[in-house]
């Protein structure tokens, strides 16, 4: 009998008698022998009847979800012999707890060829033995190439002890100018897009020791955000969409309005400080095999520059180009039309008739700041959209992991990442359920009023809409009520026409308008870069987002089908937990650990 089947167990786990450090002990124990002998068929042994296995890059250099034995052995017996996994270790500093359905959860450590980890294992009692019934492999860190920190032996370092001559000692600004002026120096690293994924990702770098330059095309950083339209908040949590290293304060309001997410964003690029440069327009990048870099011609602030980073970063968006549908005759229109994108909103639109195409989240928005600033609305609905509630969903999707109540947002985000994808899918149409019936009276309202509802395919809801869709959904602060209780217009179906003064609809129908915004989404994300790399190199490219054959997210944070490019977004949440896999894959590269064409061969079409 194994140790994991005799351990004195004492008192914790439901019908056992095991204390769960104990019970995680004694198995982790056997899984780190098991892991480290390149045993296989012993890790198999310790896992339940119906695995599953999710490794951020800590084995394979990806997001890899694996389900089932034969996965599992399959990508262990070509992982583990390089890899080298050993020093398997309880994580006494998140104590073991009992888990779903009376099992046990539990933080451990280990290390790699090159590397540290961490892990979360969800235990089971099979046929009196615990087995592994998820396990989660988590690339923390290069042993040789940890991240930077302020210690206090700095105190001894000599330029905090020693003077230097008259005039040479530079300000805080001058220093900063220096820096930024990429004078005589290439930056390792060249991000395009100065949002919140373009950001981590420099931020993560810069504490890898890694030279990045992030370039943006706005005025001020955050300027993505500030100038969008009037009434944008994020629907998430702020524990949700916390920064790395930079904390919010604990007055920081529940959902961040655009304005203050916009001004942390320009604070953060001040105080982590980070190298942007705004005002930016890149014209082209082109890849130099042979020497390993990109040559990438851009202009700042009207003056031309070129560049030569080793590695070349897509940050813009997990969304391509704007969508504007070509319609017959816009020209003709004596109004204004605009993407959501574009739409500025706010006390302009007071007095004027406005038709908003789409009821999306954008949609929505846009929808309640035109009527709180006075004007007359009609929302054109296209298609079904998934709707919840705040007051029911957000406490039911963020309550357990990231609210006030709850584990530090390390290892909030280690407990979500640690599951596959796959998995959290099988998971999704009872929650989703669950919410709607909370919602009954909103959900019933609206139909009522002619808005048509969805919980999506198989009910899977918002895990779908985000990660498949990208859109089609609405989590309500307030849209609905105004749908519901017929303060807006509604209409179903398309404008097939632009008049001189309004649109026609497919049903024959003519309305009058002033503004038309259309809040229609975005192409692929790798659309973006297709204007600076030409079509022969972005037709070889992964597309991104959206799902690969395991049901992970294509491309972002991932490989792109190219050496040393790469594509980067999605919400905060998922663009601070992968923004250590990708700086960590990166400086790996950097350091002759890892070969960059890792991206061509890990490409997911």
């Amino acid at each position: 009998m194994s140790a994991a089947e005799t351990v004195a167990l004492g008192g914790d786990v439901k019908g056992v008698g095991a204390g769960p450090d104990a019970v995680a002990a004694a198995w982790l124990s056997e899984f780190g022998a098991a892991v480290e002998a390149g045993d296989v068929a012993g890790v198999l042994e310790l896992l339940a009847a119906d695995p599953w296995w999710r490794d951020l890059f800590a084995l394979t250099w990806d997001v890899t979800a694996m389900h089932g034995g034969e996965e599992i052995a399959g990508v262990l017996t070509a992982e583990l012999p390089a890899r080298r996994m050993a020093d398997v270790r309880l994580d006494e500093s998140v104590p073991p707890v009992v888990d779903v359905k009376d099992g046990v959860r539990a933080f451990y450590t280990f290390t790699t060829d090159v590397g540290v980890g961490r892990g979360v294992v969800r235990l089971r009692l099979e046929d009196g033995a615990w087995k592994g019934w998820t396990i989660s492999t988590e690339l923390r860190g290069l042993r040789d190439f940890p991240e930077s920190q302020v210690r206090i032996a700095d105190a001894a370092l000599p330029e905090n002890n020693q003077p230097v001559r008259p005039g040479g000692r530079l300000t805080e600004q001058e220093r900063r100018a220096r820096e930024l002026a990429y004078e005589g120096r290439e930056p390792d690293v060249l991000v395009i897009g100065g949002g919140h994924c373009g950001l981590f990702l420099a931020a993560r770098l810069k504490r890898l020791g890694v030279d990045t330059l992030v370039v943006d095309r706005f005025d001020r950083a955050g300027d993505n955000w500030r100038l969008r339209y009037n009434g944008l908040a994020l629907h998430d949590t702020k524990w949700w969409s916390q920064f790395p290293y930079m904390p919010y304060p604990e007055t920081w309001p529940l959902f961040t309005p655009k304005d203050k997410l916009a001004d942390w964003l320009e604070a953060y690029v001040n105080f982590v400080e980070l190298n942007l440069w705004t005002r930016t327009q890149v014209k082209d990048a082109t890849y130099d095999a042979a020497a390993g870099t990109w040559t990438v011609r851009l202009t700042r602030d009207g003056v031309d520059r070129v560049l030569h980073p080793h590695h070349l970063v897509f940050a813009t968006g997990n969304s391509g180009e704007p969508y504007l549908p070509r319609i017959e005759g816009a020209e003709t229109f004596a109004g204004t039309i605009t993407h959501s994108s574009g739409h500025a909103g706010g006390q302009a639109l007071a007095g004027k008739k406005v038709i908003v195409v789409g009821s999306g989240s954008s949609g929505h928005d846009v929808t309640q700041d035109a009527y709180e600033n006075g004007a007359q609305v009609t929302m054109v609905q296209r298609g079904a959209t998934h709707v919840h509630s705040q007051r029911n969903g957000i406490p039911l999707f963020h309550g357990e992991l990231y609210s006030e109540s709850s584990p530090p947002i390390d290892v909030a985000d280690m407990i979500s990442a640690s599951l596959p994808s796959a998995l959290k899918f099988q998971f999704a149409p009872a929650q989703t359920r669950r919410i709607a019936a909370l919602d009954a009276e909103l959900l019933g309202g609206l139909e009522a009023a002619g808005f048509s509802t969805t919980l999506g395919p198989d009910d899977q809801g918002m895990l779908y809409m985000g990660l498949v869709k990208a859109g089609g959904y609405y989590i309500d602060k307030g849209a609905s009520t105004l749908i519901v209780e017929k303060e807006i217009e509604l209409r179903n179906g398309e404008i097939v026409r632009f008049t001189p003064t309004g649109v026609g609809y497919d049903d024959g129908t003519e309305e009058s308008a002033d503004v038309v915004v259309f809040c229609t989404g975005y192409s692929n994300m790798r659309e973006a870069a297709r204007p600076y790399l030409g079509d022969q190199v972005t037709d070889r490219l992964s597309p991104v987002w959206g799902l690969d054959e395991t049901m992970e997210v294509r491309a972002a944070g991932r490989h792109s089908g190219h050496p040393k490019l790469w594509f980067f977004a999605g919400g905060f949440q998922f663009a601070r937990i992968m923004s250590r896999q990708l700086s960590l894959l990166i400086k790996a590269i950097e350091e002759g650990l890892v070969d960059p064409n890792i991206s061509v061969e890990k490409k997911k079409d």
